[in-house]
């Protein structure tokens, strides 16, 4: 879940960005935290502390994952022992924990469903910590598309379509062994004009199932009972929006079905192949390949994992020792990967809270906390609170003033508001009246850390001993802090 971002200043618009803050862009946000320390730090006469603050490393180790799974640019995983399910989220840029014991993931689309190991049961995630419905019993085996999601029954007799309403599904298919899925959206059946009998390329196909007697690939058009036979045996198949792919029974080739119907080799010896917007494909070895569009034409993204998932152009991958994911950063003919860390065991809410307050209070002990906490999540270490660590900066207001950068201290005024309206709820957080409650604090805050800002030495290379600069950033910074009190 996201929480609401808050303005900063709803009134003053942003001004246009000039040439010299271009160019000092990129070193600014480069040197943020170690300014940050410095310009925060300097004003003598700062509150202390109301409480002690922890400030030690977190003695705790990243969960081991069984499987991880892509919904848009956002990954969830299962922990190694089906006790927990787990997402990164983009917004967010931290783990947490969002559901309870998981046997298998399924994904399509920004959609994730889970079997529950117990009871065989499929929940499908309602966006929400701890939110999943039960939209089904058990099955052999699940597929989803953006917005379509298919299963085989336990008894491999059937295939049978989601209706979107409560546990209700419409039996589409026979008999199968396997099914596989295109990601993209739903297209109407009336879209896909060639007939059922003929065996020509069919670019609208939903869906694809394995025939349990011989192993023979059948496409299904939308309508019940409509299925063609489209391909022989495979080891496994893979579907991009407008493109087949298979492997080989004895995974000696990859091949592609054309327009024409046939199939033609486009790659050579593979352990697995899996598709997105794009094919990839595991070689023999374990390093991973993404295919060009043309036969023969692969470039090596990544070294051997212990999983890969894909949704959209988005790619991730299981570190080899299970404990953390990377999601991929390279221009799709290179290796590069971003850490994400992975997932530990969660805080309580009391531990949470507790010390979302020791970094959340005024003075330079509890700033210096912060910081410390923020540079860790930026090496990705372990985080047993699960804090959100998404910001806007200064939202629609100017990140810097008069020379004075601004933006660390509205970094930690949208940290305090976007962990206390996750922990508390927007009504409780925002709707108080007490001058020691949560927001009241973390506004209080705020205006500290602005004024500590003007007090210290400005970004620009501008004379130092100019006063009206100084003063027209102290007017700013009661006039931040007299919007988010108003609007925040």
């Amino acid at each position: 879940m996201n929480p609401t971002v808050p303005t900063h200043e709803r009134t003053a618009p942003r001004r246009a960005v000039s040439w010299w803050r271009r160019f000092h862009g990129a070193f600014r946000m480069l040197c943020l935290l170690a300014v940050g320390v410095v310009a925060l730090g300097v004003a003598a006469n700062a509150a202390p502390a109301q409480r002690q603050i922890s400030r030690g490393a977190n003695p705790v180790a990243t969960i081991e994952l069984g499987q991880i799974v892509a919904a848009g640019q956002d990954v969830y995983a299962s922990s190694a022992d089906h006790q927990g399910v787990y997402l990164w989220s983009s917004g967010r840029e931290n783990w947490m924990k969002v559901g309870g014991p998981a046997k298998q993931l399924y994904a399509g689309g920004k959609n994730v469903y889970a079997v529950n190991p117990i009871t065989g049961d499929l929940h499908k995630y309602g966006s929400t910590p701890d939110r999943w419905d039960r939209i089904g019993g058990p099955g052999l085996a699940f597929a989803a598309t953006h917005d379509q999601l298919f299963g085989i029954s336990p008894d491999g007799r059937g295939v049978w379509e989601y209706t979107g309403k409560g546990d209700t599904w419409n039996k589409v298919g026979g008999p199968a062994r396997n099914i596989y899925t295109r990601p993209a959206k739903r297209v109407s059946p009336e879209a896909n004009v060639r007939s059922v009998d003929n065996l020509t390329f069919r670019p609208y196909a939903p869906l694809y199932a394995t025939d349990p007697t011989t192993g023979d690939l059948h496409s299904y058009d939308g309508m019940p009972a409509r299925w063609a036979k489209v391909g022989g045996p495979g080891a496994t198949f893979a579907v991009t929006d407008h493109n087949l792919y298979g492997l080989t029974p004895d995974r000696s080739a990859v091949v592609e079905r054309g327009k024409n119907g046939t199939w033609q080799k486009v790659g050579g010896p593979a352990g697995h192949i899996f598709a997105g917007n794009t094919l990839y494909a595991t070689s023999p070895a374990g390093d991973l390949h993404k295919y060009r569009g043309k036969p023969g034409k692969w470039d090596r993204v990544s070294g051997p994992a212990a999983a890969f998932a894909t949704s959209g152009h988005y790619l991730f991958r299981l570190a080899p020792d299970r404990r953390s994911v990377q999601k991929y950063d390279g221009n799709g003919s290179n290796d590069k990967w971003k850490n994400l860390g992975g997932p530990v065991r969660p805080a309580g809410l009391e531990q949470k809270l507790e010390r979302l307050a020791a970094l959340t209070q005024p003075g330079k002990e509890s700033r210096d906390a912060w910081i410390e906490a923020l540079a860790a999540h930026r090496q990705n270490k372990p985080d047993p609170y699960e804090f959100n660590w998404g910001n806007d900066g200064c939202s629609r207001s100017p990140d810097m003033v008069a020379g004075w950068d601004f933006t660390l201290a509205c970094i930690h005024h949208d940290f305090g508001y976007r962990n206390y309206k996750h922990l508390l709820g927007d009504a409780s957080f925002v709707n108080t009246t007490r001058r020691d409650s949560p927001k009241n604090r973390v506004d209080l805050v705020l205006l500290e850390e602005l004024k500590s800002i003007c007090s210290g030495w400005r970004q620009f290379p501008l004379p130092q001993n100019d006063t009206a600069a100084r003063s027209a950033c102290y007017a700013a910074a009661d006039k931040y802090y007299g919007a988010v009190v108003a609007f925040g």
